[in-house]
């Protein structure tokens, strides 16, 4: 019964999800309130998850004195966010949204230009031009990056536009594309696991 139990409840709850889309009617839009609290349950229990494993890291460094004084910090922090959000709250003004918009925003914005960089240096090394497409991709890929800084208006006034039609043309073409193609996996899984034919989640 250790993985017959959940097998059933994962049949009859994707039926239940099915049909919510089929019928109208009060019975299945409780249906819909309870897979939505469902959802948040996974969430809260994602959260304590992530709290739990952010602790666990953190402890571990500190013991071994491995990067230590940097994770007594993210551990300082982190305590501090949450005294001032559970006595001041999260609303404007208090020192929870000071520290929110004046630390976390700034460091975010720093990794994604670190990020950006990366890319663009990984790009660099990986688009040579071997065919045809390798050099469409690397052409493609100069005049986005061009459009989206001021040097590229500057060089030509038309970059900006060009690159917003490769964003919304060719490039939103192939990640439709993708996502059906993601999409239709997801329904596959969806289906093994509602008649039992997919058990890797269930095993020990």
């Amino acid at each position: 019964m250790k993985k017959e139990i959940p097998i059933l409840i994962g049949f009859f709850a994707t039926i239940g999800w099915y049909l919510e889309f089929f019928f109208a009617g009060t019975f299945f839009e409780n249906w819909k309130m309870f897979f939505t609290t469902g959802f948040r349950s996974v969430a809260i229990v994602s959260l304590i998850v992530g709290i739990v494993s952010v602790l666990r890291v953190n402890y571990s460094k500190i013991k071994y004195n491995n990067d230590r004084w940097f994770s007594v910090y993210q551990m300082c922090i982190i305590a501090l966010m949450i005294i001032f959000a559970s006595l001041r709250g999260v609303s404007p003004g208090t020192p929870f949204d000071a520290m929110f918009t004046f630390g976390f925003i700034p460091l975010d914005a720093t990794v994604f230009s670190l990020l950006a960089f990366y890319v663009a240096s990984a790009a660099y090394r990986s688009f040579k031009i071997k065919s045809i497409e390798s050099a469409f991709l690397l052409v493609a890929a100069i005049l986005i990056m061009l459009s989206k800084m001021p040097l590229g208006e500057a060089m030509w006034s038309k970059i900006p536009t060009i690159g917003e039609w490769i964003m919304d043309a060719p490039t939103s073409a192939g990640k439709r594309a993708i996502l059906f193609g993601a999409f239709l996996g997801g329904l596959t899984m969806m289906i093994r696991i509602a008649f039992g034919l997919e058990k890797s989640h269930l095993s020990d």
